[in-house]
């Protein structure tokens, strides 16, 4: 175990908030984007799978204590929760520049392709640094240098073949998804692991057509999509799944699966939400043939992953699935390896 690596319990409190979930991607929300939105054209400053390794979780760490979730430590690299660290500050976001953004997707194809020193030089010219991730044999991390902005925090698994890569876009929002993300990516041997560092609402103020500049799974103009573009461009077809949660009151549920589009008969949503069920007891409902809500049809790396070829899946959990997740190794390791046998193995 890591000496320097805090070690810290999720409680109760971290998914006490009614307010825990996406919102619904419904048709009510909007027409689906006419083109993959690309992060690179769309910035303006203003606007065979490996074998899954058995997780380590003695030597991660987590958000800050809170009693009553249980016993059961869920952990994460020091380095992320480092670069999540006040992330529920408010107007903390910095937008991106059209540098910027081109320079996070050279530097997260880079490192995808083993090309450590060009994705550090990259990483240099948006104040990002590579850094080794103790914790996790093998990872190595893509995260701000001092200056926090919200630009995101990425790890990657060095020498992977795998095609999966895992996203938790709203950490602070979607509470309990940032221990789900890091623990899923240890369970699945994914290629790499994405995550938000700034609150989606809190992050920056609303923009007059009502936009959360700061909200990365529907803003096409952060770090965050010009990373998953640089992921895309590298894996040539990932499999991307992005883990969310809702609040109870919006799906009567314990889990809604989707692929973001619209037109049903999905047979990836179809396995995946049929695996799923049988791991935490049923209830869970497919995207858009069982309900019409929690679709994320306007999810903007949903979009780039399908216009290349990748697949990309959905997975809203209500906030009592989170919280018996969080609690219940056992129940997360069946969770989680329901899905990735409705994936393949390893996406």
């Amino acid at each position: 175990m890591n000496t320097t690596l805090a070690s810290i319990v999720v409680g109760s409190a971290l998914l006490a908030s009614a307010a825990s979930g996406c919102r619904s991607t419904s048709s009510s929300d909007g027409a689906k984007p006419t083109a993959p939105p690309s992060a690179t054209t769309t910035a303006t400053p203003t606007a065979p799978p490996p074998t899954a390794p058995t997780p380590n979780t003695a030597t991660t760490a987590t958000d800050p204590p809170s009693a009553g979730m249980g016993d059961e430590s869920m952990r994460c690299p020091k380095i992320l929760v480092d670069a999540r660290r006040d992330g529920a500050t408010p107007d903390r976001f910095v937008p991106a520049t059209d540098a910027e953004i081109s320079a996070i997707r050279r530097a997260m194809e880079a490192l995808l392709a083993n090309q450590r020193k060009a994705a550090q030089d990259e990483a240099a010219k948006v104040g990002f640094k590579v850094e080794d991730v103790p914790e996790m044999k093998g990872v190595v991390a893509l995260v701000e240098n001092g200056r926090a902005r919200g630009g995101g925090a990425y790890l990657v698994r060095v020498g992977s073949t795998s095609p999966l890569v895992v996203q938790t876009p709203h950490t602070f929002f979607d509470e309990g998804t940032f221990p789900l993300g890091c623990d899923f990516f240890e369970r699945s041997g994914a290629r790499a692991l994405f995550l938000n560092t700034v609150h989606r609402y809190k992050g920056a103020a609303k923009t007059a057509r009502g936009e959360h500049p700061a909200d990365v799974a529907h803003a096409p103009a952060t770090l965050f999509q010009a990373a998953t573009e640089g992921a895309v461009t590298a894996l040539k077809t990932p499999t991307v799944i992005q883990l969310h949660g809702f609040a109870g009151r919006e799906v009567a549920s314990r889990a809604v699966v989707s692929t973001g589009e619209r037109k049903g008969g999905s047979a990836l949503t179809a396995e995946v939400a049929r695996a799923l069920a049988g791991a935490v007891g049923g209830d869970v409902l497919r995207y858009p043939e069982d309900t019409k809500e929690l679709g994320a049809t306007t999810n903007v790396q949903g979009a780039l992953v399908r216009s290349r070829g990748g697949r990309f899946i959905h997975i809203e959990m209500s906030s009592d699935l989170r919280k018996e997740l969080v609690r219940d190794e056992a129940l997360r390791k069946k969770a989680f390896s329901a899905i990735l046998g409705a994936l393949g193995g390893g996406g």
